[in-house]
């Protein structure tokens, strides 16, 4: 196994929701290990403009991406798959089963790029975990869709990290294995459960960067997004830029007892 392996967040997620619905921004992470140059999910049509930009801001190319892993197959994660015609794409075979059935049972499913993915010819499904490249490992989370995936990196000169896409959205769920917008409860809660075992550091599907501790869960960095509002609509001639900020923050884990709805039937 090699000792180098590069992580870099290209988008972070932030968490949250508008009075009418989910704001859909999510994490994007590039990594690099040995050959391999791997994007973690693409992020949503929010983040489309901007994304090869910050692609660039990394000395990474859209071409470059040889391996695309989708955590699962909502739009706000997999919209922007057309931007790395270059790379194997990478789901895991749950996640695929799903999207075969008619109809899917999720809103947030877009049926119209899963038939032009399928069409592509470069799609890979993971049956079962397995290292895909140096350090880097599959891992099976299912509850937010059926097949739910993250990424864990093992290397000796990092913390062990788990990419978790929205196997965990943000840090109360990470902290107390409860969750929202969820397919299956239960084995979400199961799943959380296994990736706060396991990681040292986890990336969340829609919240800053977390460091999992002894009996607590706590941020590294902060999140920040903001909103620009038009010329005029609030101050004459003047853009107003709406400033929205989730600081560093920590909070207790949540013990599971016995007969609770962490551990499935």
């Amino acid at each position: 196994m090699s000792n180098r392996l590069r992580m870099e967040v290209v988008i972070q997620g932030f968490p949250g929701k508008t009075l009418l619905g989910s704001l859909s921004w999510s994490s994007v992470v590039y990594v690099e290990a040995g050959k391999h140059k791997i994007l973690f999910d693409t992020g949503g049509p929010s983040k489309r403009g901007r994304l090869k930009q910050h692609l660039g801001n990394i000395g990474v190319a859209p071409e470059d991406i040889t391996m695309l892993i989708l955590s699962h197959f909502h739009d706000d994660h997999v919209r922007n798959y057309d931007y790395f015609p270059q790379a194997e794409i990478v789901m895991h075979e749950k996640e695929y089963e799903w999207g075969r059935s008619r109809p899917v049972s999720s809103f947030a499913f877009p049926e119209v790029y899963f038939e032009v993915i399928q069409k592509t010819r470069r799609v890979s499904l993971i049956r079962k975990d397995e290292e895909i490249a140096p350090g880097v490992c599959t891992l099976f989370a299912p509850g937010h869709t059926p097949g739910s995936m993250a990424l864990v990196l093992r290397v000796p000169d990092m913390p062990v990290t788990v990419l978790a896409g929205d196997a965990v959205k943000n840090m109360a769920e990470l902290a107390t294995a409860a969750v929202d917008m969820s397919l299956d409860n239960s084995l979400s809660s199961a799943s959380i459960r296994a990736i706060r075992d396991i990681a040292e550091i986890v990336v969340p599907g829609h919240d800053r960067i977390l460091k999992v501790e002894q009996n607590a869960i706590s941020a590294v960095t902060e999140a920040r997004e903001g909103v620009l509002v038009p010329p005029d609509v609030m101050e004459p001639g003047k853009k107003v830029l709406l400033d929205l900020v989730v600081p560093i923050t920590a909070m207790p884990i949540t013990p599971c007892i016995p007969n609770c709805p962490c551990t499935p039937n």
